[in-house]
């Protein structure tokens, strides 16, 4: 039997903003019952994104963590709550042993990068993860 995993986060769109300069285009988006406020770059278009300002959308998002830790205790999380992930916590939905890459559940689910000298097969479903993310999670809009 084939288990297929989602690794669609539904957020709604709080702020766009577009490239400037050198900068990329931005996104911030929240999470339904949650106070998330989750900053992080836009694949994609800023300018139709724009125009979804206050709805719900789906999308995939995907970071890179500089070193990951199995976490004994506590629950799924982004800190900070307001602002650009730096440590995050969640559980193992999904292991990528070829792209070295887990799907967690966070408030939505997050495709992350495992740094070279880990393997993400150290890893299996149901685990939870803690670590530092690298700077510019990313949010891609699904069509």
């Amino acid at each position: 039997m084939t288990t297929t995993v989602n690794d669609t986060a539904r957020v709604q769109i709080e702020e766009v903003t577009p490239a400037s300069g050198t900068a990329p285009a931005k996104v911030r988006v929240s999470v339904p019952s949650y106070a998330y406020r989750v900053d992080m770059v836009l694949d994609g278009d800023a300018a139709a994104l724009a125009a979804k300002v206050g709805k719900k959308v789906n999308g995939t998002v995907r970071g890179k963590a500089l070193r990951a830790w199995q976490a004994t205790a506590g629950g799924c999380f982004i800190e900070p709550v307001w602002g650009a992930p730096r440590i995050v916590q969640g559980r193992v939905l999904a292991v990528d042993v070829d792209a070295n890459a887990v799907l967690l559940d966070l408030v939505f689910p997050a495709w992350i990068s495992i740094e070279p000298s880990q393997s993400a097969g150290s890893w299996q479903t149901g685990d939870m993860l803690n670590f530092y993310v690298e700077s510019g999670m990313r949010f891609t809009p699904k069509a």
